[in-house]
């Protein structure tokens, strides 16, 4: 089968320099190579779309999209979380389910069968995959920046002219960003619902004689300068990268964070910590297009001591950890080839001050670097063969 990249460069939709730059944030940033080409501004949907159809020789769909109610009624919503597929249409024959690839033909036999009808399947992009299952299934998907490009406010307050597919130009303004990053890390609203920011972006937990229940998060002991960096150098992927950094950020700081930098916005990875929630951290997406902290050392990339400044986003981001503002934090920016592709955020929690010593951190940060460097030249060493 030809590649997905093959086939675009073949048609002339992307250039070989932009394919390269497309799989580095692929090994960074995760998700498929389509999602980060459309993510760069490389690729338009709707060519995604069809290129992926003609590489598994199956129809294909883009664009804004919605399940009939009577296809969604064929299985249990958690069955399509799991399996990243998504009954769309139904009549007296077939069952249209939409998917990533010929690879889950298992579950759409599977639905076939309890539907009693001929699945035909159809081909979507990842990234409306995870918006679809978001909105209509309730699934997490932790949030990238096409999401905050691809979802928009109703049609009430809408402007005239309405986004193509595919298109990936600027953020959007702060009042309508606000609303988006909500109803999305809320899984989408009823149309007439209004979104609600801030806290009521965290999930609701169970309660047990009137006292929330934080469901357990995964452990990870503490490691020292020394492991950290053994680590470091025998990573196979970035989530080893993330959970090595996080571990040793862990023995100095009381909570510890690792954030995406994309573009102009900032979203959660993953954190460590006493009371931070991953599921709360990967809710996180915080605009660079306002003046807040964050800005201020992805703009120097230079790492920075003290108290952080106040501004709504930083309101919603220090919500989402549960508390209030620390009265000083350090942030520390990670770049691979001169881009800043994370920030490393660490405080000793709410209202308390952060202890300033950072130097083996500042050191950690050229060991990552080097470990994403290994990563992409193995990956460019595959892509040879």
């Amino acid at each position: 089968m030809p590649r997905l990249g093959e086939l675009l460069v073949e048609e002339k939709l992307v250039q070989p320099a932009q394919l390269e730059e497309a799989l580095e944030t692929q090994v960074i940033h995760g998700g498929r190579l389509g999602t980060n080409l459309v993510e760069l501004g490389f690729l338009k949907e709707a060519d995604l779309a069809r290129v992926l159809g003609r590489q598994h020789n199956l129809p294909f769909a883009s664009g804004d999209m919605a399940p009939d109610q009577q296809a969604l009624a064929v299985a249990d919503r958690q069955f399509y979380d799991d399996q990243d597929v998504l009954p769309m249409r139904v009549d007296a024959t077939r069952l249209t389910v939409a998917v990533l690839g010929p690879g889950q033909m298992k579950a759409t036999d599977a639905l076939g069968f309890k539907a009693g009808k001929r699945v035909v399947m159809v081909i979507i992009p990842e990234f409306r995959m995870n918006q679809l299952l978001r909105t209509h299934c309730k699934a997490f998907r932790p949030m990238r920046p096409i999401d905050m490009n691809a979802l928009r406010p109703s049609t009430r307050k809408q402007e005239q002219r309405d986004p193509k597919p595919g298109d990936v130009g600027e953020l959007i303004n702060e009042e309508d960003f606000a609303k988006i990053y909500a109803q999305a890390a809320l899984g989408g609203v009823a149309e007439e619902e209004e979104v609600i920011e801030g806290a009521a972006l965290e999930e609701d937990a169970p309660i047990v004689g009137g006292t929330p229940i934080a469901p357990p998060e995964p452990q990870h002991p503490p490691l020292t300068f020394a492991q950290a960096q053994a680590q470091l150098q025998k990573s196979s992927n970035r989530e080893d990268i993330a959970i090595t950094v996080l571990q040793f950020a862990q023995s100095r700081f009381r909570r510890a964070l690792l954030l995406n930098v994309q573009g102009e916005l900032v979203t959660g990875w993953h954190g460590m910590g006493r009371g931070v929630r991953e599921r709360a951290v990967q809710r996180i997406g915080v605009t660079l297009r306002e003046a807040n902290t964050f800005q201020l050392v992805s703009k120097l990339k230079s790492h920075f001591i003290g108290p952080m400044k106040r501004t709504p986003g930083m309101e919603t981001f220090y919500k989402l950890l549960g508390g209030d503002f620390p009265q000083t934090a350090v942030i520390l920016p990670l770049l691979v080839r001169s881009k800043l592709v994370h920030l490393l955020y660490v405080d000793h929690g709410p209202k308390q001050l952060t202890p300033p010593d950072v130097g083996e951190l500042l050191i950690l940060s050229q060991s990552v670097t080097r470990s994403y460097e290994a990563l992409i030249r193995q990956r460019q060493a595959a892509r040879a063969h």
